[in-house]
Parts: structure tokens; C-alpha cells; sequence
């Protein structure tokens, strides 16, 4: 973080002078050749003369004065900066410490919002199976749980590689086909319990350049959203995820019929920790980051209640 400081005001000090030592070094010039510029008649009498004793006699103190100055000018110029710099110094190792502790909070919230849903299902699966008589059923039901068990523990294990080194991600290509696959099947217990429909269109071979990961959490993370939305009104709606080439890049529309986003969210929607419910507030602050890191984007085209609509824009393999 130290490469951002700079010293323009130290610096604007020192040039400022220089023209000041310039005009000091040419008026005593002036004054020392008066001899020779002036006919020595002129200096014997009259303001001549004057001038001569002024010269001879005040001239020597004043340019000690003025060398004295200009000593304890740079002495104090050159303390100035070393503060200066210390006190940059200071000021990076505090900020680099801040970021340091928001990074782990970031973190650590990230993991809550990536693990929650899967937790959600235990516990919902968890309570049918306390109740559930029937072997085979309580059989489908711990196939279940094993699966969302599963699925957090890979949540964190991704987590964990997401920040391993952009470069690696560098030439990889994603079937969007293939991701809105998996994005639907790990989404499939939270439809059901809200009782939505999941509407997908993509075209097979339709690749784009990123992270299999970081795309399909990215994607995920926005229609989870939407999922929750529809749970918060009581259940129901259709989620629709449209994939296809439109001027030159990949643009995946993440639209649904639940009741929008609330007029005084939209202005901080994908600043971390903005939530209108009891979210983390990080889903789409992360789908954001993540789409950006590849390359793409993700903004807001629509909020309004009835029709909210994300577009996802990548770069096409």
C-alpha cells in the first residue's frame, strides 16, 4: 500500500524558490558590476555615491543574513519531509492493518452466506426425518442430508481455492450449458420448498471465459435472491435464467416475478452487507466480484415489483 504516497507539496516548496535564488543571484550581480555599468564621475557624487556605500557596507551582512536564512530553510524543509514521510509511514502500516481485519470479516461472512442455504435444508431435513416412520423414506431423506452436507463442505473447500492466484484462471473456458445445470440442481430443494418454477435457456456450446466455480456461485448467488424473495411473500413465482451472444459478448439474464427490490436498497444494492431482509447482504456484492475478476459484470437492469432482472455480461471462449 506504501506506492500510493506522494510529497507534491514538498516538492512545490522547493521549485517555488528557485525563481527567488534566481532573482537574488542577478541583483547582486547588478550591484556588484555597478562599477563597470556606471561612469565612475556619477559614483564619486550625488545618489551614485550613496549607492556605493550602501553596497559596500550593507551588502556583505545582508547577503550573510540571507545565507542564514536559506540554511535554516532547508533544515527545516528537510525535517518537514522526514515527518511527512513518517507520519505516510504510519498512515499505510494503520490502513494496511484496517484492510487486513475487514478482509477477515469479508471472509468470514462469505462463508456464512455460501453455507447457509445447504444448513437450512439440514435442519428442515433433519426435522421430517424425526418424524418419518417408513425406512425407505427415512433412506431417501438421509441421502439427503448427506447431499447437503456435501454441498457445504464444498462451498468452503471452494471458498478456500477462490483466491489462489488469478493468473490460474487465466485461458479457462466454462460451458454455461453445463453451469446452469448444476446451478439448478443445487438450487432444486430451495425451489421446492418455495414452490417456484425454474425456467432455463441456453444454447448447447455456448462457452465463455472464467472459473466453473466462481461463475456457477456467482449465478447462484443471484437467483438465491430471487428464491428468497419469493419465500419472504409466502411462496411461489418463476425464476427464469437465459443464456445467449448479443454484441459481441455472453449475456445471461437472471429475471423474476417476485416483488422487487425496495427503492431505498437499490442506491447501495452491491455494497457488502446491504440486506433488506436478515441476509448477510453479500450475495450479490460477491456475484459482482466474481463476474468482474472474469473478465464480465453484473448490474441491475430492472427492480421493479412484478419484474426484477439481473444481466450477467462475459467474455464468449
Amino acid at each position: 500500500m506504501r506506492h500510493f504516497v506522494c510529497y507534491a507539496p514538498y516538492v512545490g516548496r522547493n521549485r517555488s524558490s528557485i525563481p527567488l535564488v534566481v532573482i537574488g543571484f542577478f541583483v547582486g550581480l547588478f550591484l556588484a558590476s555597478l562599477d563597470h555599468i556606471v561612469p565612475p564621475a556619477r559614483l564619486q557624487e550625488g545618489p551614485g555615491r550613496w549607492v556605493v556605500v550602501f553596497v559596500d557596507w550593507v551588502a556583505p551582512p545582508l547577503a550573510g543574513v540571507l545565507l542564514a536564512g536559506a540554511l535554516l530553510y532547508a533544515q527545516r524543509a528537510r525535517r518537514l519531509h522526514a515527518a511527512e514521510r513518517a507520519a505516510a509511514q504510519v498512515l499505510a502500516e494503520r490502513l494496511a492493518g484496517t484492510e487486513r481485519r475487514q478482509a477477515i470479516w469479508v471472509v468470514a461472512a462469505a462463508i456464512a452466506h455460501d453455507v447457509k442455504n445447504p444448513l437450512h435444508n439440514l435442519a428442515l431435513l433433519v426435522e421430517e426425518l424425526s418424524d418419518e416412520k417408513d425406512p425407505a423414506a427415512r433412506e431417501e431423506l438421509m441421502q439427503r442430508v448427506r447431499e447437503n452436507v456435501r454441498r457445504a463442505s464444498e462451498r468452503v473447500s471452494e471458498l478456500s481455492r477462490a483466491g489462489h492466484g488469478s493468473q490460474e484462471a487465466e485461458g479457462q473456458t466454462v460451458d454455461l450449458a453445463g453451469t446452469l445445470a448444476i446451478v439448478s440442481e443445487r438450487l432444486g430443494p430451495a425451489i421446492s420448498e418455495t414452490k417456484a418454477v425454474l425456467h432455463i435457456e441456453c444454447p448447447r456450446g455456448l462457452a465463455v471465459h472464467g472459473e466453473a466455480h466462481s461463475l456457477r456461485t456467482a449465478v447462484e448467488n443471484v437467483a438465491a435472491n430471487a428464491l428468497d424473495a419469493f419465500q419472504g411473500r409466502g411462496g411461489g413465482g418463476t425464476l427464469s435464467l437465459r443464456a445467449e451472444r448479443r454484441d459481441g459478448a455472453v449475456e445471461l439474464i437472471v429475471e423474476d416475478d417476485g416483488p422487487g427490490i425496495p427503492e431505498e436498497l437499490q442506491p447501495r444494492l452491491f455494497s457488502p452487507f446491504s440486506s433488506g431482509g436478515s441476509g448477510t447482504g453479500l450475495g450479490l456484492a460477491i456475484a459482482r466480484a466474481l463476474a468482474q475478476a472474469a473478465g464480465g459484470d453484473l448490474t441491475c437492469t430492472s427492480s421493479d415489483p412484478g419484474h426484477t432482472r439481473f444481466r450477467f455480461t462475459f467474455r464468449p471462449a
